[in-house]
Formats: structure tokens, sequence, C-alpha cells
């Protein structure tokens, strides 16, 4: 009886959720063909629980912060435990770290290119000045004018 008084669980449309998450459908199928989602059928609409969402919204998580597919699936197969969540929030604790430890690497590279590009145009720019002053404020022109030339047509570059 008390089965019978209680509000069935709630669930969503693939509409539903591409709207709340900004995803795309065919993101969703995606991930239902890769085993990461499986909604229930109602004829050849795809039915989500909030369990479905839930895992949704871990999927689309996990590809913000760079995890691999794999490395998803391998943390939404820890959701089903009955631990309360403990091994699943233990596993995302240390892909999170590594995770966060190759992006500042990446970030220290990314740096590090920078200011080698810097210090790069900081010495074409003196030696520009030195050999052809001219063409320092138009240098992004010179090489259209150079290629002009090379390919015979010089005159519709450079306006004559």
């Amino acid at each position: 009886m008390l089965a019978d008084l209680r509000r069935p669980e709630r669930t969503f449309t693939i509409r539903q959720l591409c709207n709340e998450f900004k995803a795309t459908p065919r993101a969703l199928r995606f991930y239902e063909d890769k085993g990461l989602l499986a909604p229930a059928r109602e004829g050849l609409n795809r039915v989500y629980s909030h369990k479905d969402r839930v895992r949704l919204q871990l999927i689309l998580r996990g590809k913000r912060v760079g995890l691999s597919l794999s490395e998803i699936r391998e943390l939404l197969d820890l959701y089903d435990e009955n631990d309360d969540g403990a091994a699943q929030m233990a596993r995302s604790l240390k892909k999170f770290r590594e995770r966060a430890a190759a992006l500042e690497q990446q970030r220290e590279d990314i740096d590090g290119a920078l200011i080698e590009l810097h210090e790069a145009c900081a010495r074409l720019e003196r030696r520009l000045t030195e050999i052809r002053p001219d063409l320092l404020p138009r240098a992004a022109d010179y090489d259209q004018v150079l290629r002009a030339r090379l390919d015979g047509h010089a005159d519709a570059v450079i306006g004559k």
C-alpha cells in the first residue's frame, strides 16, 4: 500500500538533460554506446532516471577536467558500490590530484613557451629595426609581399 502512495521516481527526456547540461543528443547517445549511460526505453524514446542524470553529471565533470572515458567508466563503476560512495571518492581524489598535477605541468610548459616566444619577438624586432626599420610596423604584411613576389603577383599586393 505504501508503495502505491509514493511518487514515482522522476524521469528525464534526452531533451531535458541536453538543455540542463548544455550537451547534444549525439553526445548522450555516444555515452550510451560506450556503456556509460543506460536509459530505459519507452518505445523509441529514451527515458533517463535520476541515476542516469547523476552519471551524466559525473561524465561531463570528468570530461571537463580532462579524464579519459576509461577513467570516467572506472569512477562510474565505483558509484554502484554499497559503501556510501567511499571507494568512488577515494579513487576520484587520486585521479583528480593526478590530473591537477598534469595540468600544472602543462601550465609551466606553456608559460615557458610564452617566455621564449616573447624573447624571440623582441630579438626579431631589434634586428628588423637595425636592417629594415620601414618593415617593423608592417612585419606581418612583409611576409605577404614576399610570398606575392615569389608567386609573381607583387603588383597586386603592393597596389601598383
